[in-house]
């Protein structure tokens, strides 16, 4: 069975859109992202129209995704505050609907091996994705056991792509939309007979329409937020 993983879109529809074309070329039998449609990028609407359009996606909230629906946590900074005023103009409510109905962990089985999709490590009531994270990917996740019965995990959040063991196995294909490099990461994971392998992959997308996104979209400290999440 052939599973697409990846993570964290952050409203680079440009990224996205070259990722659905790869992946409808190559062929899979489910998709899952982790988290993160919204936030950062120029599209954040366009870019969950795209996702709820990809044929067998299943779709993760990440904190990102919960802050669009249900506000930002009190003391915010004020870059983010004014990104989330500039992007409730740029959403509509089925955007938010859509949003408000992907859950937080979801666990499925292929091939005999047990696997969860998560956006990161999450708060008490399994309901918020916990914020406050040690330096180590397994301190974070570990607290998750309890929560679910696999063996592997894929995770997004941390924008780098890691592959690490815990008391069970963390991979994260690394941002699809947030990258130094014009390029889209995910994961192609095999499942066959109890064992799976993982390819890390990416897809090239063209800068330019990217900086024309973030151009023509009047998003405030556009160029702070080019140069933190997108510089070359």
């Amino acid at each position: 069975m052939k599973v697409i993983v990846f993570t964290d879109a952050h409203a680079n529809l440009t990224a996205l859109r070259a990722l659905a074309r790869e992946i409808k070329r190559e062929g899979y039998d489910a998709a899952f992202h982790t988290g993160d449609a919204v936030g950062i990028g120029p599209w954040p609407g366009e870019t969950v129209d795209l996702l709820g359009e990809i044929p067998r996606l299943h779709l993760l909230t990440g904190n990102h995704d919960a802050w669009l629906c249900g506000g930002l946590p009190a003391g915010s900074a004020r870059w983010l505050v004014d990104h989330y005023a500039w992007m409730k103009k740029r959403v509509m409510r089925r955007h938010m609907n859509a949003a408000a109905a992907w859950p937080y962990l979801t666990e499925h089985e292929f091939e005999g091996v047990r696997a969860a999709f998560v956006h990161y490590a999450l708060g008490d009531s399994g309901k918020q994705v916990k914020l406050d994270i040690a330096e180590k990917i397994t301190a974070d996740l570990d607290g998750l056991i309890g929560r679910h019965s696999s063996l592997m995990v894929f995770h997004g959040h941390r924008h780098k792509a890691s592959d690490v063991k815990g008391k069970v196995r963390y991979v994260n294909p690394g941002s699809l939309g947030c990258w130094h490099k014009p390029a889209a990461r995910y994961a192609i994971v095999r499942f066959h007979k109890g064992k799976a392998s993982i390819q890390h992959k990416a897809v090239p997308y063209d800068r330019d329409e990217l900086l024309k996104g973030f151009a023509a979209c009047g998003m405030p400290d556009s160029e702070k937020i080019l140069g933190s999440y997108f510089a070359s």
